[in-house]
């Protein structure tokens, strides 16, 4: 495999793919708040013509977030056929990817400073469940967990499971 690097270059400089079959408008938004709270970590792939490959939601994003240039890597030695398998291939897989829901909600659990929901997950708040009585739902969480495992519910299908 050839080593492929990091070159940054103009937003007008790059074009989208025109047959691209994939519809990300509903992902733009949050692709917009990911670079903007945690910065544009995975380049945009392009040809050698900088038709983009992959990273179409990404440069929408960035031309609503006004960036003038953004991280690209130019994939000089794949055949056209090999970057219409590419293309569909990188899109295809994420789809095969599940949560492991007591993980998420755990994860999600350490997170207090970023507001998650800008990315999708449905976080709620003692403040969204109408509770202000924190002292008396730590107590009751610490009884209950001393009967058994503390249950959550999926954020996605309301699924209950205990943790």
């Amino acid at each position: 495999m050839n080593k492929r690097e990091v070159v940054y270059l103009n937003l007008e400089d790059i074009k989208p793919y025109q047959n691209n079959p994939r519809i990300n408008d509903n992902a733009i938004e949050k692709v917009v708040n990911s670079i903007r709270d945690f910065g544009f970590n995975n380049p945009i792939t392009i040809d050698k013509s900088n038709i983009i490959v992959t990273g179409h939601t990404r440069y929408e994003a960035s031309k609503i977030l006004d960036l003038k240039q953004v991280p690209c890597i130019i994939l000089k030695d794949l055949t056209e056929e090999e970057i219409r398998g590419y293309r569909l291939a990188d899109n295809k897989v994420g789809e095969f990817s599940e949560w492991e829901f007591d993980k998420m909600t755990k994860e999600l659990a350490e997170i207090e400073n970023i507001d998650m929901s800008n990315f999708g997950f449905n976080v709620l708040t003692f403040e969204d469940l109408g509770v202000t009585d924190l002292d008396f739902i730590l107590d009751e969480e610490l009884e209950e967990k001393e009967k058994k495992g503390k249950m959550v519910k999926c954020p996605y299908c309301n699924e209950e499971f205990e943790i």
